[in-house]
């Protein structure tokens, strides 16, 4: 995996998942888990707001999450028409 041998390096890397349970599988170093829809990671289009609070929250947890293979899960939530 690339991350891993990014961190082999000395950098720390971060990655946003919808699968949890296979992230914990190729145990990626850490990782930011959001119940969004596939193709939609960051969240609707034109909610700019919602995008710049995701990538606010990865780089955050970048120097916060220091256990390998965790997996932290985001607050957000879909939201359904």
């Amino acid at each position: 995996m690339i991350q891993k041998e990014v961190e082999k390096i000395g950098i720390a890397t971060i990655s946003i998942t919808h699968f949890p349970e296979l992230t914990e599988k190729v145990y990626a170093p850490r990782a930011l888990h959001i119940k969004f829809p596939l193709g939609r990671t960051f969240g609707e289009v034109g909610r700019e707001d919602l995008q710049e609070r995701i990538v606010g929250d990865m780089l955050n947890n970048i120097t916060e999450i220091n256990e390998d293979n965790q997996i932290k899960k985001l607050p957000y939530r879909w939201r359904r028409d």
